[in-house]
């Protein structure tokens, strides 16, 4: 059984979305969290709210991510100096631009990449020491859907998800002897603010209204799109003991709206 109170975890993407609600859920167990995003308001706001309702706490990072190592060292070497320790790592951070492989702008691939792509790989590498130092721990990425059901709109996500689930596979391999495990969490279109602005991107594209669009996009088998608050529950099991099994693999939560094979 995972005691919570004993438990360090950097969330990357923290102030807000599934980010938040993530850390929302570790601190609300009793975990201790890092919780890293770009503005500094938003963050402190974010870690502020978060410990005045524990029983854990949160500690704001204000940081952007570069696509360089020095990025995964900083975020982890704050984390170690806030808590003394590390047993965990979310990565969250990221969004998904809406875009056809010819389509979508040049640089808005090379940003997607940076963030979501580099930044995870900076931080996974930065925090497996940390995490043998306690013994061992557990690596979620927030990863996407589309990574094994490719959307022709969402082409960056489509191959950055991909190329993660690849990177996982052959990480957690690598980390294993080290009781580290590493899992990706693959959610379909989410109720986030960030869906109102893909829905904004499918309606330029297929000439519809964003109304429109987010009709179709909250059309699942489950009769609603996935909530931030179910990922969280998910990741802070995958987090847990009880998931001690779970490494090397992706953990769908879409509702069903994916049409490839399970």
């Amino acid at each position: 059984m995972t005691v919570w109170n004993d438990q360090v975890i950097i969330v990357t993407g923290g102030s807000r979305g599934i980010g938040y609600e993530t850390a929302r859920c570790l601190v609300g167990a009793g975990a201790r969290v890092l919780l890293v995003a770009r503005d500094p308001v938003a963050t402190a706001n974010a870690a502020a709210t978060l410990s005045q309702n524990g029983p854990g706490e949160a500690h704001g990072l204000a940081h952007t991510l570069t696509g360089c190592p020095e990025d995964g060292e900083a975020v982890c070497r704050a984390a170690f100096q806030q808590y003394g320790r590390i047993t965990g790592l979310v990565n969250c951070a990221g969004g998904a631009s809406v875009g056809t492989p010819l389509g979508l702008d040049w640089r808005r691939w090379q940003e997607d990449f940076t963030v979501k792509f580099w930044g995870y790989l900076s931080l996974m590498r930065a925090v497996v020491p940390y995490l043998r130092q306690v013994g061992g721990g557990a690596i979620v990425n927030v990863a996407g859907v589309t990574g094994k059901d490719p959307n022709p709109r969402l082409a960056a996500a489509t191959t950055i998800n991909g190329a993660l689930r690849g990177l996982t596979k052959i990480l957690a391999d690598e980390v294993a002897p080290w009781q580290i495990r590493v899992v990706n969490v693959n959610p379909g279109a989410t109720e986030t603010a960030l869906l109102l602005q893909m829905a904004e991107g499918y309606a330029r594209l297929d000439q519809i209204s964003p109304d429109q669009a987010l009709v179709r996009m909250r059309q699942t088998p489950r009769g609603r799109l996935t909530r931030p608050e179910d990922i969280a529950r998910l990741i802070r099991f995958l987090l847990s003991d009880e998931a001690g099994m779970i490494t090397g693999t992706s953990v769908d939560i879409d509702g069903g709206i994916h049409r490839g094979p399970a």
